[in-house]
């Protein structure tokens, strides 16, 4: 990902509302000046993007991905896990994880989220209750791991 790409990706997520809320779009914009990431595009047209940041050196964080929704289930978002994976591999990492919205919250978008990844082969790492959220607002974040040791234990690349 250039440094030109950060538009489109604001603009896609800031498109996908089903997932990103207004103080998420603030925390991409932020993160978008250190982790690195791809964008999808098709013709010119940007579709998708996956960001990444480094934890310790054995794991790295996928700290962010959207595809377009009229986009969705087409392989745009398999196929940036899947450049992804292949890169971290490359650079020696050992898992890649991601947090989401736990199952203790009944919201179908972030259902579908948690089944995108367990099908490319993340598994529940941990819960962690009442991390997302402010006050009485507070929900359950879900860290999912993907073990990158051996190519092949998982379906993404």
């Amino acid at each position: 990902m250039r440094p030109q790409d950060r538009t489109a990706v604001l603009e896609i997520a800031g498109s996908l509302r089903k997932w990103f809320t207004p103080q998420g779009l603030d925390e991409i914009r932020a993160d978008l000046e250190s982790h690195a990431g791809y964008l999808a595009e098709r013709e010119h047209r940007p579709l998708g993007f996956v960001t990444w940041t480094d934890i310790d050196g054995d794991t790295a964080n996928l700290s962010w991905m959207g595809v377009i929704e009229d986009w969705q289930h087409r392989g745009i978002g398999t196929s940036l896990l899947a450049v992804l994976v292949a890169e971290l591999r490359r650079r020696g990492y050992r898992f890649l994880q991601v947090s989401t919205v736990a199952e203790s919250v009944v919201y179908e978008p972030y259902a579908e989220t948690r089944r995108f990844y367990r099908a490319r082969g993340f598994r529940d790492y941990r819960v962690d209750e009442k991390y997302f959220g402010e006050g009485d607002n507070r929900y359950d974040r879900l860290l999912m791991r993907l073990d990158l040791s051996s190519p092949g234990r998982d379906r993404s690349g």
